[in-house]
């Protein structure tokens, strides 16, 4: 059995290595905490000795998260000796662009306090660092849009949202059906809601060219129906103002349907590459080891 198992063991590398076997393309789990940032404090800390603070900076997300810019915000007693990036003053690490699963690691050399500081801000050194970038991201809402003979479709609507930490949701609002389509040539709206998934304080201003919604042939602005928040003069459409976060009242537009000869289409509304700038804050706790007399 054991002489067996071998051979199987043997034979699947030869296979392996000859192209016989196809290896399964692994695809990565994204997350909407599009730029990670980790920090790590080397070695014991000692009232005025140099420490090393290291940061981690892992992109998440499928695309590059661009015009990255780290700094440290508030030193909290501590004094910056030198780093590993570019940027003035000390403090400020300009980083450019990330690409999708990169790692990228800052290093900043800091001097500690001395014991007659530290008698004034305490053992406990807080400094905060502040990450700041620019990404974009795409919604698409699906709608089954069904002839005017058709008793229905087993098709249903769809949300389809990239990662990131801004989302913009789409779902329907005054609608003639109650099931998973609507009847060509009815009316109906949709709610467009934008949110940080990552705090519930956002502090997010999405500027109204850099919101471009779209509509597919089987869907019209039906502004006979009801309000549309669009400007809805040529397509791309916009918001007729910036989207300020936490968004006090969502994006609503009255649209119809028409499935134009058809049994029944998908009616697709995009959100297309929403630009925005993003900040996240983190502060470091350091204990500073204090000798006892």
């Amino acid at each position: 059995m054991r002489k067996a198992l071998i051979l199987i063991s043997v034979l699947f590398v030869i296979f392996l290595f000859s192209g016989c076997v196809e290896q399964e393309t692994i695809t990565p789990d994204y997350d909407d905490e599009a730029l990670k940032m980790e920090t790590e404090v080397t070695g014991k800390v000692l009232p005025s000795q140099a420490i090393n603070l290291k940061v981690h900076l892992i992109n998440q997300v499928p695309d590059d998260v661009r015009e990255v810019r780290l700094e440290i915000t508030d030193l909290y007693g501590l004094e910056v000796r030198s780093k590993t990036c570019s940027g003035t003053p000390l403090t400020v690490c300009e980083l450019g662009d990330i690409s999708s699963l990169d790692d990228i690691e800052v290093n900043y050399v800091l001097r500690v306090p001395t014991k007659e500081e530290l008698a004034r801000i305490g053992r406990e050194l807080k400094p905060e660092l502040t990450l700041e970038y620019t990404y974009s991201g795409e919604t698409t809402f699906l709608i089954p849009i069904i002839g005017p003979n058709e008793r229905g479709t087993s098709a249903k609507s769809q949300l389809i949202q990239t990662k990131g930490p801004i989302h913009v949701d789409i779902e329907r609002g005054f609608t003639s059906s109650s099931a998973e389509w609507e009847r060509s040539g009815s009316g109906f709206s949709v709610i467009i809601r934008v949110r940080d998934v990552l705090t519930s304080e956002p502090n997010v201003i999405i500027d109204k060219d850099n919101f471009l919604i779209s509509l597919n042939d089987y869907l019209l602005i039906d502004e006979e129906l009801g309000r549309c928040d669009f400007n809805s003069t040529t397509a791309p459409y916009r918001p007729l103002d910036d989207i300020d976060l936490p968004m006090q009242t969502p994006l609503v537009c009255a649209l119809s349907g028409n499935s134009q000869g058809m049994p029944w289409v998908y009616g697709q509304v995009t959100v297309n590459y929403y630009d925005y700038n993003y900040e996240a804050v983190k502060t470091e706790s350091i204990m500073v080891e204090t000798v006892i007399v």
